[in-house]
C-alpha cells in the first residue's frame, strides 16, 4: 500500500480524525415501511446475466484498490468522510447527530431493499464465482457465499450521492460522482458483478426519491444545517489528494482494460 494511499484511506475511515462528545444514538429503523420497500422491489427489472469476463479491471494494491476498501465503510459518522474533499470539510471532526441519523437510517433501508431483492434473484458474488480471486477487504464466509445482486454498497452509494446532493445543491454533482465511485468500489472489491453496481446505483437514485416521510423531511433539514456549518468551519481532509489521484488511476484502468476488451 503506497503511502499516499495509506493516508486516504486512514483519513476517509477516520482513524485519522479525533472526535469528541458523545456517540450517536443508534438507529434502529428506516425511514420506509414494507410495503413502500416492497414496492420498490417489484418494480425492479430483473438483473442482467453476469460473465466471469466481467471483472472490473483495477489491479489489486493500486491506490484506487486501496479507496475501494475504504470505502467498504458506509455506517455515518464514518461513512460521511467520503464526500469530504468534494464538499471541502471534515465532517468527522465533531458530532453531526442529524446527518449520522439521516445517513444511517437511509442505509437501513438501502439493506432491507438489497436483501429483498437478493432473495428473490441470488447469484454468486465474483469473489465465489471465480476460484483464487483476491478481495480488497477481509471477508468471512457469510460475506463470500452472500448473493451479488444488487450491490448493496451501490445502493447505498447512490442514495447518499443523492442525499448530498439535495444538502448541498452548489456541489450536487460532485456528491453524485462519489456516490458512483462508493458503488464501483464494490466491482473493484470483486464482491459485486459490475451490472450489479450499475441496478444497485439505479435502485439508490429510486430509494433516495421515495424517502417523503415527516421524519425524514425533518432530519433532512436538520442535517442540512449541519452540512453548512462544517463546511463553514474551513477545515479539509488530508487525503483528498491521494483520492483525486485514486480516482484517476481507476479511470485510466477501466479504460484500458475497455479498450483491451473483445
Amino acid at each position: 500500500m503506497s503511502r499516499a494511499a495509506a493516508l486516504a484511506a486512514c483519513a476517509l475511515l477516520g482513524a485519522c480524525a479525533t472526535r469528541s462528545g458523545p456517540a450517536p444514538v443508534e438507529t434502529p429503523h428506516g425511514y420506509l415501511d414494507e410495503a413502500a420497500i416492497r414496492s420498490l422491489a417489484d418494480a425492479t427489472p430483473a438483473p442482467a446475466p453476469w460473465s466471469p469476463s466481467d471483472l472490473t479491471p483495477v489491479e489489486p494494491g493500486t491506490d484506487r484498490w486501496w479507496m475501494a476498501t475504504a470505502h467498504a465503510q458506509l455506517a455515518a459518522p464514518d461513512g460521511a468522510q467520503h464526500f469530504d474533499c468534494v464538499l471541502n470539510a471534515r465532517f468527522a471532526q465533531r458530532p453531526r447527530p442529524a446527518l449520522t441519523r439521516l445517513m444511517n437510517r437511509l442505509l437501513i433501508d438501502a439493506d432491507r431493499l438489497t436483501r429483498l431483492l437478493a432473495e428473490q434473484t441470488p447469484r454468486p458474488r465474483p469473489i465465489k464465482a471465480i476460484d483464487g480471486l483476491q478481495p480488497c477487504q477481509r471477508v468471512n464466509d457469510a460475506m463470500r457465499e452472500g448473493p451479488s445482486w444488487p450491490a448493496g454498497g451501490a445502493v447505498a452509494g447512490a442514495a447518499y450521492g443523492e442525499m448530498f446532493a439535495a444538502l448541498a445543491p452548489d456541489r450536487a454533482a460532485e456528491a453524485r460522482g462519489i456516490g458512483r465511485e462508493i458503488g464501483q468500489s464494490r466491482a473493484i472489491c470483486r464482491m459485486n458483478w459490475p451490472s450489479d453496481v450499475a441496478d444497485g446505483a439505479a435502485l439508490g437514485r429510486r430509494l433516495f426519491a421515495a424517502e417523503a416521510s415527516t421524519e425524514f423531511a425533518a432530519d433532512l433539514e436538520a442535517a442540512r444545517a449541519e452540512v453548512a456549518a462544517a463546511r463553514a468551519e474551513g477545515l479539509t481532509n488530508p487525503g483528498c489528494a491521494a483520492e483525486r489521484r485514486a480516482f484517476a488511476q481507476g479511470g485510466a484502468q477501466a479504460g484500458r482494460g475497455a479498450a483491451s476488451a473483445p
